[in-house]
Formats: structure tokens, C-alpha cells, sequence
């Protein structure tokens, strides 16, 4: 494979000239202009990105489409410092790596969408299949702690997921799709804007048998968001989603099973269900001179059947969160310099009730929790110079949580009531337009979910464990030359306290040592002609603990390296891009003591072309074009059952194609 490798970004080298030449002989064209970048995410209201003292990276929604991506994962796998692990290889159950955390690492990233929290109280994970890509305006991924503004899990970053809003007129768009593996998607979406009143409905249905056996999924989903301008100075909208999903689960196969056939499955009936909606209506109002006042209400109710016979194991989940978020902005001069204060609060209240038997039907076991979060922050920019921005903010977060269990027969109850405190310190200098260069020191924390408090075989209530807590360091740099160039630079370093592990000889989850986490993460993106971009990034990982009877040891399933690097063309109509990924050894889930061999590293090439044609566009992806084998994750279990290594095998090439309406 690393032949064609090889001749393929050679071809490059010779293609991109050309494209560039192109660009030149039509002699009237305007230069390239790369916009100025405006988030949300570093300060929780609209900012240039080289104020904010913190690398934030943006997705757009041309860059989500032209990746092909079935998943929000699978859209981050080409960031440098982001890690993605697929333990079903169809994107059931998929987790985000940010800072090395390995196992645990789905509760070290804080998921919002609109700014509203989508992280579950237990260890079940992000149910990204049931968020639509399709629906995505563009995704905001802060690199790096954001406690101070969004509080528990955001100790590795923040991924922000800011849906479509409704456009101006009527407009209507869709899409059918077929793959290999008997994949089958359709979409289709309606805007309508007028005056003061835009709304964006649509809908999306995804079938497919997977790559391996008992990996069969279907999901659909429907969406809408609907906004009301009052007047210049109050906006009212309402949003709401509802989704679905079934799915097989082929479990895991030890070495000689995957050496024998990748695509079997041991597990004859493991299956899951999931359930989703959500509504919110929210206010913003614009203060004029003192100020702006956002407020969101919402409703979340969640239904999960897990089916695991071949553990007997089956569990029914019913979970009902209702939130409510305020926040005040004032922009003014403080000592004739500019300043924004943010004020805000979070509150969360999740009902959480779960029953547990042998085989589908039976439900002996019941646990019953409830979390009650509420939480204060306090950010504050500051303008030292029009160009130097000073940035600090507190966050106090005191959780409420009640945990039931009745296992066996047997009651077990306990509460957990005890508040953390973030904060975080920064100073951004905007040295030429759209550049920057950056530190800051922070402190974070992350909670244990509550089935990490609880044991589901016997229903105990470890309430010692405790919540973990970091402090860290990070600087960097964003370079933007001749508005062509982009360059991001990112070091960091965290100290965790009391991470928190399952230990598979106690059969609970425990305070690790200490652990430290530092790396490095580089992005760049080139755009020489306005038909030809050349980007591309690389991430090095460092995360070990740094006490007690591993210390020196690495994180299991932290890779070092891991890196990309693509070339796009959009020229006359047509659309092309090519992509290289690589991810390096790492070791196997569960080997703390790194006393085994590694995983293999991998190295992976997509393609995505399209061709537009009036108000018809011809799509085609290929992932994992040049077949490599590999897993993106695997465990070891000292115990040699069901055996020593064991592997998630992910899918060989994987092709799919179709088309786009647009009216």
C-alpha cells in the first residue's frame, strides 16, 4: 500500500502546479481572501479567533460534506490533536481522544450542542449516531481545558456543534446514496426565511449491513430550528430533534479469530436501541447599552435497550435531563480600555433510572439516580492593548447526586455533594491580522458518571471515589500570511490528580496515581490558488502516570504520533479531495504496566470527488481506499478470556456514492 502511496502524492506534486497555473491564466480572478475568523466556543459568544487566548479549530460545512463522513467523529479524525477510536467499525460506538486519556477519554471532552451539554451521566457515551451531519452548520473544537465556561467533562476540550439555521426565500435540497456493504442513505431539508421569521426542517434515514457479521445498523432522525426577530433588539427561537437507532454489536475477537476471518462475529445476538428527543426554546435580547441576555430552556428524554446475551446480560435505561442557561454580556470601557464581562449559569437536572436482568424481558436489578448540577461562572476580556487581550474566568460547579441500587435483593443508597472550583488565565497578542500567539494556565475537573460510583453486579456505592481534578499549561501560535496561509501551533501540559480507572481485580472503579498528559499539535492549511488547497496537521502524545506502581508508564491506547495531510480542488464544478491519515502504535487497553506488545500503527487514504451540474450535484467516497486492516481498538486481558488480545476489527475500503438536489 505504500507503494500506491507513494505514486499518489507524487501525482500530486504534478497536478498542483497546474491547478495553480490555471488559476493564473484566468487573469481577472480575484485573489484568494481567507475570511476572518468568528466563534463562539472559546468565549460562549461570537469573538475573533486571535482574541481568544486558546486554539480553536473550525469545520465548516463544504469541509463536513467533502470529508464524506458519516459521524462527527469521523469528521474530527483529520485534526491533529484529536484521537477517534470505532469499537463496531459502524459508528454505534464511537469515542473521542483529546489529551491522552485513553479508556475514559468520552468523559474528558465536553459535547454541546448550541451551546447546550449533551454528556450523559454514565459511561454509555456520546450517541453520535444520532446526530446528523447533515444538520451541521459547522463544528467549533476548543483543544485544550474549557472548565471555566462549560464545566464537568471539558478537561480535554470541547467540541461545539452549531446546527442550520433557516436561509433567506424557500430552498430545498436533498440527497440519495448507495454504498458497498448494502449501504443506503437519504436526506432531504426545506429552508424558508422572510422577514422577520426563518425555519429549517429536514430529515435523514441510514441503513447499512456493516463490514462485519452482526453489525447490521439502521437509524433515522428529523430535526427543525425556528427563529422569530420580534424586533432589532429580541429574538425568540425554538428547536427541537428526534431520533432513532438499531443496532447489532459484533463484540470483540481474539487474535486467532481475526487472524481466521476479520469480518466474523462471535456474538450471535447482542443488539442495542436507542432513543432520542430533544426541544429548547430560548430568548436573546439585546440590552442595547447595557448589554446582551441569552436564555435557553430544554427537554431531553433518552430510551436505551442494551441486549448483551452473550454476557446475560440485558439493560433498559430511561433517562429525562431538563436544563436551564442564562447568560449576560456587557461590552465597555474599563480605565478607558476596552472589556467584555460574561455572567453566567447552568442548571441540570438528570432522572436516571435503569433495570438490569439476564436475558430480554427479565429486569431483577434497579438502579434509580438523580444529578442535580447547578453552576456560576465569571470571564472577563480585557483590552491591555488593542492587540493584547487579557483573559480570566472562574466557574464554581456543585453537584447534587442521589444513587440507588437494589441488586439481588439487597438496597443500596448514598448521596454525593461536593462543589469544584476551574479557573483560567490567558493572554492572546495579535501580533498581524488573523495571527496570534498565546498562553494561558487553567484548572479543571471531571466528575465520576454515576455507574462509575456503582457497581451493576452487586449494586455497591464506592463513595470514595472521587472527582478528578488538572492543572495545566498550553501556548501556541496562529500564523496567517497573505491570507494563504493558516499555521497553528499548539504545547500543553496537565497534571490529573485521582484520574479515575476500572481495576479488573476488584471489580470497581478507583482514584488512579497521578497522571501527566503533554504533547504538541501542529495544523496548517495553504490555499495558493482559489482552486487548490494543500492542508494538513500532525499530533504527538505523551501521557503517563507519574506515581505508584506504573509510574513512567504509558496510558494505554494513547498513540505518540499521529498525523495527516490532504489536497483539495474545487475547479469548474468540480470537487476533489484526497487525504492521507496515519495513527501510530500504541498499547492495548488494560495494560497499565505496558508489560505486552503494542498495537500495530495504521496508515489509511479517503477520496471524495463531486461534480455539480445546475441544481444537481454527483457525489463519490471511498474511506480506507487501499484496504489496510487494522483496529482502532483492542484490549488485554491478563486472565485470557475469551482471550489475551482482543480486537475491534475496522472495515476494509468502504465506497459510497450518490446524488444532490438543490433547489
Amino acid at each position: 500500500m505504500k507503494k500506491w502511496l507513494l505514486v499518489l502524492f507524487v501525482c500530486l506534486a504534478f497536478i498542483s502546479p497546474g491547478l495553480a497555473g490555471a488559476d493564473e491564466e484566468m487573469g481577472g480572478e480575484e485573489p484568494v481572501t481567507m475570511m476572518q475568523e468568528v466563534v463562539v466556543t472559546g468565549t460562549r459568544f461570537e469573538q475573533v479567533v486571535e482574541k481568544i487566548p486558546a486554539h480553536v479549530t473550525v469545520i465548516t460545512e463544504d469541509q463536513i460534506e467533502a470529508s464524506g463522513a458519516r459521524s462527527v467523529p469521523d469528521i474530527l479524525r483529520s485534526l491533529g490533536g484529536v484521537l477517534v477510536r470505532d469499537l463496531n467499525g459502524n459508528g454505534n460506538n464511537q469515542i473521542v481522544d483529546m489529551g491522552g486519556f485513553g479508556e475514559t477519554a468520552d468523559r474528558h471532552v465536553a459535547v454541546v450542542i448550541n451551546g447546550r451539554r449533551i454528556n450523559p451521566i454514565d459511561q454509555s457515551g456520546i450517541r453520535w449516531t444520532l446526530i446528523p451531519v447533515e444538520n451541521i452548520e459547522r463544528i467549533e473544537v476548543l483543544h485544550g481545558a474549557g472548565s471555566v465556561l462549560y464545566g464537568d467533562n471539558a478537561m480535554g476540550g470541547v467540541i461545539n456543534i452549531i446546527t442550520k439555521e433557516g436561509k433567506e426565500g424557500f430552498q430545498f435540497n436533498s440527497e440519495l446514496g448507495y454504498g458497498n456493504l448494502h449501504t443506503r442513505r437519504g436526506y432531504a431539508a426545506v429552508d424558508f426565511g422572510r422577514g422577520p421569521l426563518s425555519v429549517h426542517l429536514g430529515g435523514v434515514r441510514f441503513e447499512t449491513d456493516g463490514y462485519r457479521e452482526r453489525s447490521e445498523t439502521e437509524r433515522s432522525g428529523g430535526f427543525g430550528k425556528v427563529r422569530l426577530d420580534l424586533n432589532e433588539n429580541v429574538s425568540l427561537f425554538f428547536e427541537g430533534s428526534a431520533g432513532n437507532a438499531d443496532f447489532e454489536l459484533p463484540g470483540s475477537l481474539t487474535e486467532a479469530q481475526r487472524d481466521a476471518d476479520r469480518r466474523q462475529s462471535v456474538n450471535p445476538a447482542d443488539e442495542g436501541e436507542d432513543r432520542d428527543s430533544f426541544v429548547g426554546l430560548g430568548t436573546e435580547l439585546d440590552l442595547g447599552r447595557f448589554g446582551l441576555l441569552n436564555l435557553h430552556l430544554s427537554h431531553r428524554t433518552e430510551k436505551r435497550d442494551s441486549d448483551m446475551a452473550s454476557w446475560f446480560s440485558f439493560m433498559m435505561f430511561d433517562v429525562e435531563t431538563n436544563g436551564l442557561a442564562a447568560q449576560y454580556i456587557l461590552e465597555s470601557d474599563l480605565v478607558g480600555h476596552g472589556n467584555r464581562l460574561t455572567l453566567g449559569f447552568d442548571y441540570y437536572n438528570t432522572e436516571y433510572e435503569a433495570f438490569q436482568g439476564a436475558f430480554k424481558g427479565a429486569t431483577t436489578n434497579r438502579f434509580a439516580h438523580e444529578k442535580r448540577t447547578l453552576s456560576y461562572y465569571a470571564q472577563d476580556e480585557f483590552n491591555i492593548l488593542d492587540s493584547l487581550i487579557l483573559n480570566i474566568g472562574v466557574r464554581y460547579e456543585d453537584p447534587d447526586i442521589d444513587l440507588g441500587a437494589l441488586v439481588g435483593g439487597v438496597t443500596n443508597s448514598s448521596g454525593y455533594d461536593d462543589g469544584e472550583t476551574a479557573w483560567n488565565v490567558g493572554l492572546a497578542y495579535s501580533f498581524m491580522p488573523g495571527s496570534k500567539v498565546y498562553a494561558r494556565a487553567y484548572r479543571s475537573f471531571r466528575y465520576p458518571v454515576v455507574d462509575e460510583y456503582t457497581s451493576i453486579f452487586t449494586g455497591a456505592i464506592n463513595s470514595n471515589l472521587k472527582q478528578e481534578t488538572a492543572t495545566g499549561y498550553e501556548a501556541g501560535v496562529r500564523l496567517s500570511v497573505f491570507s494563504k496561509l493558516v499555521l497553528n501551533l499548539r504545547c500543553y501540559t496537565m497534571n490529573v490528580k485521582d484520574e479515575i480507572s476500572w481495576n479488573p481485580v476488584t471489580f470497581q472503579n478507583e482514584n488512579l496515581d497521578e497522571t501527566r498528559h503533554r504533547g504538541g499539535e501542529m495544523d496548517f492549511r495553504f490555499q495558493p490558488a482559489k482552486y487548490l488547497a494543500l492542508y494538513g496537521g500532525a499530533g504527538y502524545t505523551d501521557a503517563e502516570f507519574t506515581n505508584g506502581a506504573n509510574d513512567g508508564k504509558q496510558i494505554p491506547l494513547v498513540p505518540e504520533w499521529k498525523g495527516h495531510a490532504g489536497l483539495e480542488v474545487n475547479y469548474l464544478g468540480f470537487r476533489g479531495r484526497l487525504q492521507y491519515n496515519y495513527v501510530g502504535e500504541r498499547f492495548f487497553g488494560m495494560d497499565y504496566s505496558n508489560s505486552q506488545k503494542k498495537m500495530d500503527d495504521y496508515h489509511t487514504v479517503d477520496l471524495y470527488l463531486a461534480y455539480r451540474y445546475k441544481f444537481m450535484e454527483f457525489f463519490f467516497n471511498a474511506n480506507n481506499l487501499f484496504d489496510e486492516k487494522y483496529s482502532d481498538f483492542a484490549f488485554y486481558n491478563s486472565w485470557g478470556w475469551p482471550g489475551f488480545f482482543n480486537y475491534y476489527p475496522m472495515p476494509e475500503a468502504v465506497y459510497f456514492g450518490g446524488v444532490r438536489i438543490y433547489f
